[in-house]
């Protein structure tokens, strides 16, 4: 195990070596874009462990009260296996208690769930990366996203998550993607593509809506990539009817009680590290 660990919040200088970092624990070339929410937001932060002239450790957290996330918590290669990845998670837990987490999220692969479990994280359900062009869907009505549809994509969003996601939701501007046109103009769904990374965030309350805003999402003359909850169905359905590639996939996992989110209305999600 490492000896006292100096695990604290990134400096502007250090930037540069945090997104090399992520990209070294491998997360990919698009990896800084990841880090850009934690960066900004006064709700959120980025962790780092220094090893003499280097990062060598990073976690990112985002704070939605009751519940937090933690992302992009990776360990460069020359100092694995010496119980940084506990440290880091642990600092960021910590983090996030300190405002007001009673439920601390996150997404796991295989390689890290020993780590989140040993710490007391339960699994919950997967989630699955697609991509692919988009066949048949429902036909719903669908417009673009106005600034005053905000207050749909909040309550529908809080009745998808079980959380109050606000803070990242009102980071989105302008608030770019389609509505399901409902009842005197009302969004009864919506979709909005991620400023922070692949993936798009769709919710919706009727599965046909859901599919519909799916099939619109990723319709385009380049394969599109959904990130889907195992447990929805139609959706589910639809990738396999679509014949969209698996690409991968991670384990939803908690510290603390659970979560009245409804998985059955998250036709996509942001990314695998803010849900």
């Amino acid at each position: 195990m490492l000896t006292a660990p100096v695990i604290r919040p990134v400096d502007d200088a250090e930037m540069p070596a945090a997104l090399d970092l992520v990209r070294r624990a491998g997360f990919g070339t698009q990896a800084g874009r990841l880090l850009e929410y934690p960066r900004r937001s006064p709700h959120g932060e980025i962790l780092v462990a220094p090893g003499g002239d280097d990062l060598v450790g990073i976690a990112c957290c985002a704070s939605f009260g009751a519940t937090g996330w933690i992302g992009a918590l990776g360990v460069a290669p020359e100092a694995r296996r010496r119980g940084l990845g506990t440290m880091l998670t642990q600092a960021a837990v910590d983090w996030l208690r300190g405002r007001g987490a009673d439920t601390v999220l996150l997404y796991a692969t295989e390689a890290g769930r020993g780590v989140y479990e040993r710490l007391g994280f339960e699994a919950e359900t997967r989630a699955i990366a697609w991509r692919g062009h988009p066949g048949f869907a429902p036909e719903v009505a669908l417009r673009r996203l106005r600034e005053d549809d905000r207050v749909d994509v909040r309550a529908l969003d809080r009745a998808a998550t079980g959380e109050r996601r606000e803070p990242m939701l009102d980071a989105i501007v302008p608030l770019n993607g389609l509505a399901a046109e409902g009842a005197q103009g009302a969004a009864d769904g919506w979709a909005i593509g991620s400023p922070w990374g692949a993936g798009t965030g769709i919710a919706a309350a009727d599965p046909e809506v859901g599919v519909a805003l799916m099939a619109a999402a990723t319709r385009g003359p380049q394969p599109g990539t959904l990130i889907v909850p195992e447990e929805n169905r139609p959706a589910t359905e639809a990738m396999l009817r679509w014949r969209f590639t698996r690409l991968n996939d991670a384990l939803r996992m908690r510290l603390g009680p659970p979560v009245a989110w409804r998985p059955e209305r998250q036709f996509g999600l942001f990314n695998l590290f803010w849900g």
